[in-house]
């Protein structure tokens, strides 16, 4: 929850930032042709490591109007996808509704593109990660600029495909670090739009793996979605630790994956292996920076991912 402090200092950040608002095109240059490279470039970008157009720096995307930086940077990331960037705005109330009375309902924006099949179908798959980062000095490098990268790659390497039987979603979720609340209000925007979702998988926080094993973590309550990843990921010998999930008795884990289980999606969660401890030790903190991303490992779990979401769009 919101506490004062905050929203001063979001006001003071918007005083601030305001001529940074309307800068211009944020992506210079054409991002680099390899998938290592073009990783790094957009790690680099969202983080503060390399400087953007109009000379603007993304040092964190915690406060309003870090974030509406952002937000502009990732819609300009999409279209490179081809495909048009669409902005989802919402406003959410805070959990006590007195509190309504004192702070101003939470706001966002969540950002999504949709890459159409090239096979007439009316199903989607839901690729999605958080944009915010967790503190005010957080960089946000491997939470979550990595799986906005993972995101980005798999969705840029499965756009060359020519035979694709179902819609992908790209979506990046504004405020998971507020409660879940962008993806809470894009789960329902999914359910209001009654579309037919085939799979939602979320990913968060993919670059780090300090026993070197490229081992991702998944949690979910589909075994559908569960042996499909244990599936591919056999057969490229990288192993997947699980945390079953009883959609019946549910247990929140506390990020984007949660905030579809509710309304009855068939979904999945992805990344490094934060319960099984082998995780960055910098979580929000001003030291999840550029230079702690594993991506050598970021490059193994896209190319999984990838294979994954391949598989299941040409059923």
């Amino acid at each position: 929850m919101r506490n004062i402090l905050k929203t001063l200092f979001f006001s003071l950040t918007v005083i601030a930032c305001q001529s940074e608002k309307n800068v211009g095109v944020l992506i210079t240059e054409h991002l680099p042709n390899t998938k290592a490279e073009y990783q790094q470039t957009i790690v680099g970008q969202l983080s503060g490591k390399y400087t953007l157009g109009n000379n603007t720096v993304i040092k964190s995307r915690w406060a309003n109007a870090e974030r509406e930086i952002a937000k502009k940077y990732l819609k300009e990331l999409i279209t490179t996808l081809g495909t048009e960037a669409n902005e989802h705005q919402y406003t959410s109330p805070n959990l006590n509704p007195a509190i309504d009375l004192i702070l101003d309902p939470f706001k966002g924006t969540n950002i999504y593109g949709i890459l159409p099949s090239t096979n007439k179908s009316s199903e989607y798959v839901v690729l999605g990660g958080h944009y915010d980062s967790g503190k005010r000095n957080a960089p946000g490098a491997i939470d979550n600029a990595t799986g906005i990268a993972l995101i980005y790659s798999v969705a840029k390497e499965l756009s060359a495909l020519q035979n694709r039987n179902k819609n992908i979603i790209i979506v990046f979720f504004d405020q998971e670090e507020e409660e879940l609340i962008g993806s809470k209000a894009f789960a329902k925007l999914l359910k209001q739009r009654q579309w037919d979702i085939h799979s939602v998988h979320c990913f968060d926080m993919v670059g780090w793996d300090a026993d070197k094993d490229r081992a991702m973590e998944i949690f979910s309550g589909s075994a559908s979605l569960i042996e499909i990843y244990k599936t591919v990921a056999d057969q490229r010998k990288i192993p997947l630790k699980d945390i079953l999930i009883d959609p019946v008795g549910y247990h929140n884990n506390s990020t984007d994956f949660d905030a579809f289980v509710p309304l009855g999606f068939n979904v999945i969660g992805a990344g490094e292996c934060f319960y099984h401890r082998d995780s960055t030790p910098y979580k929000d903190s001003p030291d999840d920076t550029f230079d702690t991303v594993d991506f050598e490992y970021l490059l193994s779990c896209s190319n999984l991912i990838e294979n994954i979401i391949k598989k299941i769009i040409s059923e």
